[in-house]
């Protein structure tokens, strides 16, 4: 109920914020009133009385002097209540599911960016020893055994070591320059595989039988 009311809160606050910065962010679409033309000089034929007004001269030329304009918050406030007022409307039901819409399109945004990291974090790893612990009968070479072994083996991808001759037969396949068995058999890649193996290893299997294994755990790996 708490995390509902505090998503509430500051969706409240998110909303409040918005109108505002828009508003203050947007010019003002009033352009200044133009001057009023110079007045002309009187003629000598002008009246006296029309020379002795000073008030009135003084007043129309006031009217000349550009004003800053006050710009009113009212449109910003109204778009506020409104907002305020639409959540206010909600059931606590309503708010509830408008919350859990919003935190499983998160989740569901959020599993879909980390299934990206890890195939391209999948896809970047270059050729490299890795191990694992598994029992002699788990070798599949034949024996029964339930020691347990550490086997090293090499994964990862060469696509940085390809040579020309790699380029050029990708290439051919492509063009299908090469028959169909031969495009199946052919390799444009160089393969993560051991250039190095460990010493050979020894052990009883569950007859009491002793048995040794060559070659049996990588030592070293490259792209060849």
């Amino acid at each position: 109920m708490k995390l509902w009311k505090f998503a509430v809160i500051g969706l409240i606050l998110c909303g409040a914020t918005l109108p505002l910065l828009i508003f203050k962010a947007t010019p003002s679409s009033k352009a200044p009133p133009p001057l009023p033309p110079p007045h002309r000089r009187a003629s000598s034929s002008s009246s006296p009385s029309s020379l002795s007004t000073p008030s009135n001269s003084s007043s129309s030329s006031g009217t000349g002097v550009r004003q800053r304009r006050v710009r009113s918050a009212e449109s910003g406030n109204f778009l506020i209540t409104e907002f305020m007022e639409m959540f206010q409307s909600f059931t606590a039901g309503e708010l509830q599911q408008v919350i859990g819409t919003l935190l499983e399109r998160k989740a569901r945004r959020d599993a879909q960016q980390s299934k990206r990291t890890k195939r391209a974090k999948k896809r970047s790893k270059p050729c490299s020893l890795r191990d694992v612990e598994v029992t002699v009968s788990q070798l599949g070479l034949g024996y029964v055994s339930d020691e347990t072994v550490v086997f090293h083996y090499c994964s990862g991808k060469c696509t940085a070591n390809r040579r020309n001759y790699d380029l050029t037969l990708a290439y051919m396949k492509r063009q299908r320059l090469l028959t169909r068995d031969q495009r199946e058999k052919a390799r444009h890649s160089p393969c993560c595989r051991p250039i190095a193996y460990e010493k050979d290893i020894s052990f009883l299997d569950n007859f009491s039988r002793y048995h040794t294994i060559h070659e049996f755990s990588a030592q070293a790996c490259g792209c060849v």
